[in-house]
């Protein structure tokens, strides 16, 4: 359903730019502009050559470069009626392109956070091929069976046990290169140490929080750098769109302008920040023309998704700090106020988590009074019998999915099939009960 309402608001979006830019295109062709252009004779000499009325093409053209504010200023206005018409075009897409550019920057942000890491969801996906809850924990027994089919799990308690890179590397490579029965004897080796050195194996608490937590600390460069990428899908496709967009734009300048490397490129940077320095030879021909209304209609939000996606990046760090600096803080007189009136609510002078969830989540400003008083009445409208608490079943049916266990689309059936079974190993946790 949320991918539904993005793609709507997405294709709503663009139809509303389209609409602004087809119209504005409609005006300015009807309105019988005149232009007197440079176009290229077949001797290849440059000639002054009048066009008037505007074909369509150099209306469209029109409608782009002034709505967007690029003003390359090879066509002017020569009608009255025109200039006025400018004004409120120029207006309604200042209105027009800034919400639809704020949506695209706004979906492009939003792509690059994710409810669980990519780390977290291998280790989901792995564990439910064994059939494990790895919320609720492992035995020693799954994790063995977890380091045997997935190694990158036992080289992470293998970096965890050993701090230097060198002799992690030598057991991690001693790991790999052992046959089947060799890695499970040392498996076996690899968690009596563990039971003895870290912590939450020590207390037998080994959870699948802990794993990822492992395995991120302990990755190495190769896996980092992978890692980095996978989070950042989103701005990766993006900037790489963007670079090929603006390579396709230097190609057009170099063939229909002569224009060197250095000047192509320049051109298709100035018209997609709409700083629309370049006055190049764009209309020449009424394809020319119609090709840099194109190229400037889908570079710009094109450019402005990368830039506030490449935002993102440079500040979640800072924003993450802030967040931790921000829940360490003292409460203001009126978040305790605010605090005792949750604790008041059922009369005993307490706060559940999910209320002190509830403060802290309004003091980032992640969410307002208004969207949690929206969730609580979507909950109580599902609470029909008023007990405070709703079968899993009737919220899963709420929002249309089959199991809860389902993550993504790959492991489906195996979030349908963990849904419906018990923990099939046995629950001892001790070392010598593995053995």
């Amino acid at each position: 359903m949320g991918s539904f309402r993005c793609d709507r608001g997405l294709v709503l979006a663009a139809l509303a730019v389209l609409s602004w830019v087809f119209f504005g295109a409609v005006v300015y062709y009807l309105v019988g502009n005149c232009s007197t252009v440079t176009r290229l004779s077949e001797t290849g000499a440059e000639v002054q050559v009048d066009i008037c009325p505007w074909h369509f093409a150099h209306a469209f053209y029109y409608s782009v470069q002034t709505g967007l504010s690029i003003g390359f200023g090879v066509l002017s206005e020569t009608q009255k009626l025109s200039e006025l018409y400018s004004i409120f075009h120029i207006l309604a897409g200042s209105s027009v392109i800034s919400g639809a550019l704020g949506f695209f920057v706004s979906m492009a942000v939003t792509q690059q956070r994710h409810f669980m890491s990519q780390s977290e969801r291998q280790l989901i996906k792995a564990s439910l091929a064994l059939h494990v809850d790895g919320y609720h924990g492992f035995t020693l027994q799954q994790a063995r069976e977890l380091m045997l089919a997935h190694p990158q799990y036992a080289n992470a308690i293998i970096r965890k046990l050993h701090p230097s890179s060198r002799e992690a590397g030598e057991h991690i490579a001693r790991f790999a290169q052992a046959d089947a029965l060799g890695r499970k004897a040392l498996a076996n080796e690899i968690l009596e140490r563990a039971t003895q050195n870290i912590d939450f194996f020590k207390h037998e608490s080994l959870c699948l929080e802990d794993l990822v937590a492992m395995d991120e600390e302990h990755a190495g460069p190769m896996k980092k750098a992978v890692r980095f990428l996978e989070e950042h899908a989103t701005f990766i496709r993006l900037l790489t769109s963007f670079v090929a967009w603006i390579a396709m734009g230097a190609v057009f300048s170099a063939a229909t302008a002569g224009s060197d490397l250095i000047r192509s490129v320049y051109f298709a940077i100035a018209a997609c920040s709409t700083a629309g320095i370049i006055p190049t030879s764009t209309v020449r021909s009424d394809a020319n023309v119609a090709f840099v209304g194109v190229f400037c209609l889908v570079g710009v939000p094109l450019y402005a998704a990368c830039l506030g996606s490449f935002a993102n990046i440079l500040v979640e760090r800072t924003l993450a700090r802030q967040t931790e600096d921000k829940l360490n803080e003292d409460l203001t007189e009126a978040e305790a106020a605010y605090l005792r009136h949750l604790g008041d609510i059922d009369g005993h002078g307490e706060v559940t988590v999910a209320e002190y969830t509830e403060l802290h989540l309004l003091r980032l400003g992640v969410v307002d009074r208004e969207m949690l008083q929206a969730i609580r009445a979507q909950f109580q409208k599902l609470d029909v019998a008023g007990h405070g608490k709703l079968k899993i079943e009737a919220v899963a049916h709420q929002h249309h999915l089959e199991t809860l266990g389902k993550l993504d689309e790959d492991i489906e059936q195996e979030g349908a099939q963990e849904t419906k079974s018990d923990d099939s190993y046995p629950a001892e946790r001790s070392f010598a009960a593995l053995v």
